[in-house]
C-alpha cells in the first residue's frame, strides 16, 4: 500500500514537471509568433526602410497587412482547432511565420515585403489564441499565472531583439536581412520542440464538441451583448492600437530625435528585460488588490509613459517612456484576458469571451500602423501620432474606470449580475 502511494506520488510529480515544460515552450512560442513576428518590425524597420526604400506610408501599411492577415484568421483559427487538435493547428501557425521570416530576409521589393509580412499575421493567428488554450487546459487551476509565465517569452524576445538587431544591422548595409534570417532558426528550433513533446490536453477534444454542440448562435450573441466583455473588448483594441503603433516607430522616433542606434538598441533591450516580469508581476498584484484595480493603474501608467515621449524627446525622456511602458504593458495584456474570461460563468464560454476580445485587440493593431504612419507622414510627424496614441489611452483610463464602477456595482446586486451573463 505504501509502494503504491509513493508510486503514484512519484508519477503525479512527473506529470507535475512535464507540465511546466509546456509553459516553457509556450514560452519560446510566444517569443516567435508575438515579439519575433510582430514586435521586432519596429526595431528592423530603420534598417529595412532605408535597405528597400520605403516611405512612412509603406512602412506603416506592411504593419497593417500583418494585422489584417492576424484579424482575418483569428476566428477561422478556433475552427481549424477543432477539426485539427491544438498541437497540429500551433504547428501550422510557426510553420508559416517561418516562411515568412525566411521570404523576409530575402525580400527584394515592396509587393514581395506585403506577402511575406502577411504570413507573420496569419501565422501568429494560428497559433496564439491555441496556444492559451492548450496550456491553460493544462493548468485550469493556475491559468492566470501560465498566462503571466508564458507571456514573459515576449520580453525575452524583445531583450534578444533590442540586443541583436542593431549588431547585426551595423554589419553591413543589408544586415537587418540577418535578423529575419535568426528568427527563422529560431523558428524552427521551436517548431522541432512543439512537434516533440507539446500534447494536447486530454479533454480538450471532448470539450470542443460538446462546445460545438451545445453553444447555439444565439448563446454566442448573448455572450457578445454583455456590456463589460464590451468594454473589456474596445480597452483592448485600444491597447493594440497603441503598442503596436508604439513597437513599430518607436525607433524611428528616437533615431530622428537625436538618439544613436546604438543607445536606440539598448533602450529596446531595456524594454525586454522589465517585460519579462511584468506579467507575473501584475497577475500576482491583481491577486491582491483585484482585477479592474489593477487594470486601471495599468492603463492609467500606459498613458503617462506615452505622454512622456510627446513631452521629451531627449535620451532621459525616452528611457523613462521605455521603462514605464515595459513595467506595465506586458501585464496589462494578462489582465485584460483574464478580466474577459471572469465575464463568464461556465468554463466552456470561456473561449468564446477570449476570442470576441481577442478580435478588438486585432482590429485595433490593423489600425493602429496605418494611422500612426499617415500621421508620421502628412500630420506633422512623430509627435502628432504620439499625441494620437496618449488620446487613445485617456480614453482607456475613462472606460477602465466605468469598468470598475459597472463591477462594483454588479458585485452587490447578485441576481443583475446573474440575468446579464446568464
Amino acid at each position: 500500500m505504501l509502494f503504491r502511494k509513493k508510486e503514484t506520488m512519484m508519477m503525479e510529480n512527473t506529470a507535475s514537471k512535464k507540465r511546466w515544460m509546456y509553459v516553457v515552450i509556450g514560452a519560446f512560442t510566444m517569443m516567435i509568433a508575438i515579439a519575433f513576428a510582430r514586435m521586432s518590425y519596429g526595431v528592423i524597420l530603420p534598417y529595412m526602410r532605408d535597405g528597400l526604400s520605403l516611405t512612412y506610408k509603406q512602412s506603416g501599411f506592411l504593419g497593417t497587412v500583418t494585422s489584417l492577415g492576424y484579424l482575418a484568421f483569428v476566428l477561422l483559427a478556433g475552427v481549424v482547432a477543432v477539426k485539427w487538435g491544438g498541437k497540429k493547428t500551433i504547428l501550422f501557425g510557426v510553420s508559416c511565420t517561418i516562411i515568412g521570416f525566411i521570404g523576409l530576409s530575402i525580400t527584394m521589393n515592396f509587393p514581395m515585403t506585403i506577402f511575406f509580412m502577411l504570413l507573420l499575421g496569419i501565422g501568429t493567428a494560428f497559433t496564439f489564441t491555441t496556444l492559451v488554450s492548450i496550456v491553460t487546459g493544462w493548468f485550469p487551476d493556475k491559468r492566470g499565472l501560465s498566462i503571466g509565465l508564458m507571456t514573459s517569452g515576449v520580453g525575452i524576445g524583445g531583450l534578444l531583439t533590442g540586443l541583436l538587431v542593431p549588431f547585426l544591422s551595423g554589419l553591413s548595409s543589408e544586415g537587418w536581412r540577418l535578423s529575419w534570417g535568426f528568427f527563422a532558426f529560431a523558428g524552427l528550433i521551436t517548431l522541432l520542440l512543439i512537434a516533440i513533446f507539446i500534447k494536447d490536453p486530454p479533454n480538450m477534444k471532448m470539450k470542443q464538441h460538446d462546445k460545438k454542440k451545445n453553444v447555439s448562435s444565439q448563446h454566442a450573441i448573448k455572450i457578445f451583448k454583455n456590456p463589460n466583455l464590451i468594454i473589456i473588448g474596445i480597452i483592448y483594441g485600444i491597447v493594440g492600437l497603441t503598442h503596436l503603433a508604439q513597437s513599430i516607430f518607436i525607433m524611428s522616433f528616437m533615431l530622428q530625435s537625436g538618439i544613436s542606434p546604438s543607445l536606440a538598441g539598448k533602450l529596446v533591450a531595456v524594454n525586454g528585460i522589465f517585460s519579462i516580469f511584468s506579467s507575473p508581476f501584475w497577475g500576482y498584484i491583481s491577486d491582491r488588490i483585484g482585477r479592474m484595480n489593477s487594470l486601471l493603474i495599468t492603463v492609467s501608467l500606459s498613458f503617462l509613459s506615452m505622454s512622456i515621449a510627446l513631452i521629451s524627446q531627449s535620451f532621459i525622456g525616452f528611457s523613462l517612456h521605455m521603462i514605464l511602458l515595459s513595467l506595465t504593458i506586458s501585464g496589462l495584456f494578462t489582465l485584460v484576458q483574464a478580466a474577459s474570461l471572469e465575464q463568464v460563468d461556465e468554463p466552456k464560454d470561456m473561449p468564446i469571451a477570449f476570442s470576441y476580445v481577442t478580435f478588438y485587440f486585432a482590429s485595433g493593431q490593423l489600425l493602429g500602423p496605418m494611422i500612426a504612419g499617415w500621421m508620421i507622414e502628412d500630420f506633422g510627424g512623430f509627435k502628432r501620432a504620439f499625441l494620437m496614441l496618449s488620446a487613445f489611452l485617456a480614453v482607456g483610463i475613462i472606460l477602465a474606470v466605468l469598468l470598475k464602477v459597472r463591477t462594483a456595482t454588479r458585485a452587490t446586486n447578485p441576481a443583475k449580475v446573474k440575468q446579464t451573463v446568464s
